[in-house]
């Protein structure tokens, strides 16, 4: 399977049913559908072939979500970029990715022009908004006048790419981690088990979408007909009175956010976050103080989710039930990342490759269908 086999097929089953709500504007599925379309045919207009990458710099927005799908149907390559980066760091990842196409939001246009110069392979350029400006077309007027029916290319699960996300990890410069959409797909179906969803229910998306995480629950979330309720970025008053006010089912937030939210929450007393079933978090450990607090506070399940944009991204999840367990008697829990998610094997090792006893140290090592395929230009 590829992710647009999700979008597509809600879109034929349930037309109608919410795909995102974005500032107060929503999007049903198949008007969602006809949007990809539109997006994927004007990838190919402009020349991309399978497998050319393209990159993106924005933060949060409906049309983030919509050019993963629409290139998913296209079979070009998104590079997710980090916009708290530098100019200088930004040039470095166009040009080690080797991309034909730069797409950016208003706010990034006048910094990217500092340094158009320097980009060697970038032929166009793509305004994320309403901005006029000179020497980038916008992305209304880019799509408008595409058909609505899908381009004509057969994407392979094993053999096509889906993305390449940059990720430092190491000292030196970032790496591009080279992702298929059978290794991604199979991460989401690894992980529905524990990130259920369901029609109509509403993810709340506040991750920035340059991080593997938030990408990703998006990517779980539409898989299962659910509603991406998406805020630009993240604000803890806002996320707290949308919890309790706009219906979310499911959210992601990382540990320092809920403790955001919970001094957001201070007349906590006052909300009742009745829709509201679980929040996933990963990046960090979670203090017992914090989640005690924080599911008095919003009475719902928490998920840990562990791993690395290598994994896409997710080797283990920490269920509910062991989070109830380790306030009820179990706290050392909280210092476990939890269980390999299906159809992984997850082991800790020495310098030699050998397991370790439980409770020493060493390295992690993951096998399992949703590993990367490689570092892009970086085979060894």
């Amino acid at each position: 399977m590829r992710l647009h086999d999700f979008s597509d097929y809600y879109a034929r089953e349930n037309p109608d049913s919410g795909f995102s709500i974005f500032n107060g504007s929503t999007l049903t599925y198949k008007e969602a559908n006809e949007q990809i379309n539109r997006l994927a045919n004007a990838f190919t207009d402009i020349g991309l072939q399978k497998g050319d990458r393209f990159a993106v710099l924005s933060k949060n927005s409906t049309e983030y979500v919509l050019i993963y799908y629409a290139a998913s149907k296209a079979g070009v390559v998104p590079i997710p970029m980090n916009y708290r980066l530098s100019p200088a760091e930004w040039v470095y990842i166009i040009n080690d990715s080797q991309a034909k196409l730069l797409m950016a939001a208003d706010e990034y246009l006048v910094a990217m022009d500092g340094v158009r110069s320097e980009l060697e392979t970038v032929g166009s350029f793509v305004s994320i908004g309403d901005s006029g400006s000179t020497g980038w077309d916008n992305y209304q007027s880019w799509v408008d006048g595409q058909p609505t029916t899908a381009c004509d290319r057969f994407i392979s699960p094993d053999d096509d790419l889906f993305h390449q996300m940059y990720t430092s990890g190491t000292t030196g410069h970032p790496k591009g981690v080279v992702l298929t959409h059978r290794s991604v797909v199979a991460n989401v179906i690894q992980c529905i088990p524990q990130l259920k969803s369901g029609l109509e229910q509403r993810f709340l998306i506040v991750a920035p979408p340059y991080h593997a995480a938030a990408s990703f629950c998006s990517f779980c979330c539409v898989s299962q007909g659910g509603c991406l309720y998406i805020f630009e970025e993240f604000n803890p008053g806002e996320v707290v009175r949308a919890l309790d006010e706009e219906q979310i089912n499911h959210a992601l937030l990382v540990p320092a956010m809920v403790q955001a939210c919970l001094v957001a929450a201070s007349n906590g007393e006052e909300r009742r976050y009745t829709n509201l079933e679980y929040i996933a978090y990963g990046a960090s450990a979670i203090a017992e103080e914090t989640l005690s607090r924080a599911m008095d506070t919003f009475k719902c399940d928490f998920i840990q989710a562990f791993g690395m944009t290598e994994l896409s991204p997710v080797a283990t999840l920490m269920s509910p039930d062991d989070h109830r367990r380790a306030l009820d008697s179990k706290p050392e829990l909280l210092l476990s990342a939890g269980r390999a998610v299906m159809g992984s094997e997850v082991r800790v090792v020495d310098e030699d490759d050998n397991p370790v006893p439980v409770g020493t140290m060493g390295e992690i090592v993951v096998r399992g269908p949703q590993v990367m395929k490689g570092y892009g230009n970086l085979p060894e």
